[in-house]
């Protein structure tokens, strides 16, 4: 993890990107910490094929905002054990028991990315009493979103229908993912001719930001590709419950032109949540809407 450690302390300064505690079930939960350490705690959800490295992304914004910005690894990625049968609803316990260790007990905000947005609605969900604010930026919209496809990039769109119908097909997409990820240089060349404008112009302002794409994802993989695999059957199946039921205001940040999770499912949150603010940004892809997005949304999960 030198390599890592190293790109953190261009960032930030002492680095704490390698943390674990042992769970009650005797899983490890493996976890980085950003900011610092008497602000106000915020959990951030990796996106699908990511790990506890993703936020770095967002270490100098929690530092200029004197945030404490937590990012776990979910079971299967990086340095947390995979968990059998696990549901979306399963991460509230970790993410309860990994603030206990932190000795956090007021009220903390949760945000995820991507795939990291059905685990944002299912605590909110699930324990709105431990929530002080959340937010979905380019989250994922579950199976029965009708438009959840609407503009989608073709490819992104087959790794979903392989997910459901082809899981074993899945399994070598991802295997594939992985290793085109592993190299940095390849996958800026690619970012930078296919991406949508808003994401290929925060790549070529913050050239750093595709190192730290490459290094979260080569460490989401770390021990495998089953605690992805696994996650994706959970985006594309039942999540067990409905985005009518969740009663907390829920944050939502959406690119226009994102071609990987769509505007539509946004709009799909925006229409089913009983409350919500949702933002359709016009500088927004898809990584380009949290990064150039992140300090109007931590001052939302900080809100009094």
């Amino acid at each position: 993890m030198a390599a890592e450690e190293s790109l953190h302390e261009r960032l930030l300064g002492e680095p704490k990107l390698n943390q674990t505690i042992k769970l009650k079930d005797g899983r490890q939960l493996g976890y980085a910490e950003y900011g610092t350490a008497d602000g106000p705690a915020i959990f951030y959800f990796h996106g699908g094929n990511g790990s506890r490295l993703e936020a770095q992304w967002f270490a100098e914004a929690a530092a200029k905002r004197q945030i404490r910005l937590i990012a776990a690894d979910r079971p299967g990625f990086g340095l947390s054990y995979f968990q059998q049968d696990r549901q979306l609803r399963d991460w509230a316990n970790d993410v309860q028991e990994l603030a206990a260790a932190l000795s956090i007990h007021d009220k903390f905000s949760i945000f995820g990315l991507s795939g990291g947005g059905p685990f944002v609605a299912a605590l909110a969900h699930l324990i709105p009493e431990r929530l002080h604010r959340a937010a979905i930026i380019s989250g994922t919209a579950p199976p029965d979103a009708s438009d959840r496809f609407q503009g989608m990039w073709c490819p992104v769109k087959m790794i979903f229908c392989l997910a459901r119908r082809l899981p074993a097909m899945h399994r070598v997409a991802l295997q594939q993912m992985g290793k085109f990820y592993a190299d940095p240089e390849q996958m800026r060349k690619t970012m930078l001719k296919g991406m949508p404008k808003p994401d290929v112009t925060f790549l070529e302002r913050v050239p750093i930001a595709v190192d730290i794409f490459s290094a979260d994802a080569r460490e989401a993989h770390r021990q495998g590709i089953e605690g992805d695999a696994h996650e994706w059957q959970l985006y594309v199946n039942d999540w067990g419950f409905q985005m009518e039921d969740i009663s907390m205001e829920i944050g939502l940040w959406y690119g226009r032109y994102d071609v990987q999770v769509t505007p539509a499912m946004g709009q799909y949150f925006a229409d089913t949540l009983p409350k919500s603010v949702y933002h359709l940004v016009d500088d927004g892809g898809h990584f380009s809407t949290i990064n150039n997005h992140i300090d109007s949304i931590i001052a939302y999960l900080t809100e009094s």
